[in-house]
């Protein structure tokens, strides 16, 4: 084991979830008047599950789904489009031209072989994306409008990438910035360009937002390791390096049980003094707590693990004790009631079920639902 003199820290992990908690506004829930902000702390909220957004932003926050909904679609300060790891996300609107900056071309390598698979080489990729962009001049378009325009003259094999309901040749636009989610028409959804559906845009310069990215991971996700922070951003592994160097100054080393991490300089008295608050959560599928680190193993028992990690990348919503996954939960609504369904590892205390209890009533709330249900397999 690495000497004290090594580190700045001996931390435990008791620390380290007290920490991490309380930056990802679990400990208790905000104002919903700071909804966008809380957003902005956490690094956005997974959304390729739209319904397992809303509930990551209210289990944090004092709102509502239909809250969550209208500064979507009717405030505009969040706005949904793909980010990291490529994926959709509900991010701050405010820190849109951050991230697509730190996601730009400057940064996000083309393989050959993601090339070779959609059949274009790089120029007409990015000839693709200007497209898209020009099209979706200043008005929503659905994807088949879309397509009519960009897609006019290109192959079969270009189309059927933009009608892809997974991205295509539509992740690209967005993770510079030319397009993201507009409100649906209908059954359908919509594009819209950001700069014009947000009414305002700053362009950010790339070799300043990865690092500021990056600070801001550390904020909520520390301590971490360079690998943790290109696991989550989903890039090429070197973005870890870029991102480490840039920070070189502001990092300190620290030992959280005899593992080696890095967390920012001016979080370190934070994280030692950090109190347990909030200590039992229902965290929704997909939640940004869990996903944050290439590996899970300060989280969740190892010999629980696929139950929370299963197949085809789909993280369950967990029961969040101390920090650490205590079970899974899964729900159904039905004649305006929430019924919870909780499956733990080991048997729960019973104060550790009456806050299960207490926080499927918020659900509920935030889900505008009258009556709660909690069933303990």
């Amino acid at each position: 084991m690495k000497t004290t003199q090594e580190v700045a820290a001996e931390l435990s992990w008791a620390q380290v979830h007290a920490f991490r908690l309380q930056r990802h506004h679990l400990a208790r829930r905000t104002p919903k008047k700071d909804l966008a902000r809380v957003v902005g702390d956490i690094g956005g909220a997974q959304a390729q599950l739209m319904s397992a957004a809303e509930l990551q932003i209210a289990v944090r926050t004092n709102c509502t789904v239909a809250d969550v909904r209208r500064a979507l679609w009717t405030d505009k300060t969040l706005v949904k489009t793909w980010l990291m790891r490529g994926t959709l996300h509900l991010a701050s609107a405010e820190d849109l031209p951050l991230y697509t900056a730190a996601t730009s071309r400057h940064w996000i390598h083309i393989r050959p072989s993601w090339l070779k698979y959609m059949q274009v080489t790089e120029q007409e990729l990015w000839k693709i994306v200007d497209e898209i962009s020009a099209a979706l001049d200043g008005k929503p378009l659905t994807r088949e409008e879309l397509i009519a325009v960009v897609g006019k003259g290109k192959s079969e094999r270009i189309r059927e990438l933009l009608r892809s309901g997974w991205g295509g040749m539509l992740k690209p636009a967005a993770r510079n910035g030319r397009l993201c989610f507009g409100p649906n028409r209908g059954p359908s959804v919509t594009f819209v360009r950001p700069s014009d559906w947000l009414g305002s845009w700053h362009e950010v310069e790339p070799e300043r937002a990865l690092p500021e990215v990056a600070r801001r991971y550390l904020r909520a996700y520390g301590p971490a390791t360079k690998i943790d922070f290109a696991r989550w951003w989903g890039a090429w592994p070197g973005i870890g390096n870029a991102a480490w160097s840039a920070l070189e100054g502001e990092l300190v080393k620290v030992s959280v049980e005899g593992a080696r991490l890095d967390i920012l300089g001016n979080d370190l008295d934070a994280v030692g003094s950090a109190q347990m608050d909030g200590a039992v959560q229902l965290l929704p599928a997909f939640d940004p707590y869990v996903l944050g680190h290439a590996t899970r193993d300060h989280l969740v028992e190892r010999a629980q693990l696929a139950k929370v990690s299963r197949t085809a990348g789909w993280i369950s919503a967990v029961v969040l004790v101390n920090g650490s996954v205590a079970g899974t939960w899964t729900h159904v609504v039905a004649r305006n009631t929430l019924r919870v369904s909780v499956e733990p590892f080991r048997r729960l205390q019973a104060a550790v079920t009456s806050d299960v209890r207490a926080r499927a009533g918020e659900l509920g709330r935030a889900l505008g639902l009258e009556k709660t249900e909690v069933k303990f397999g």
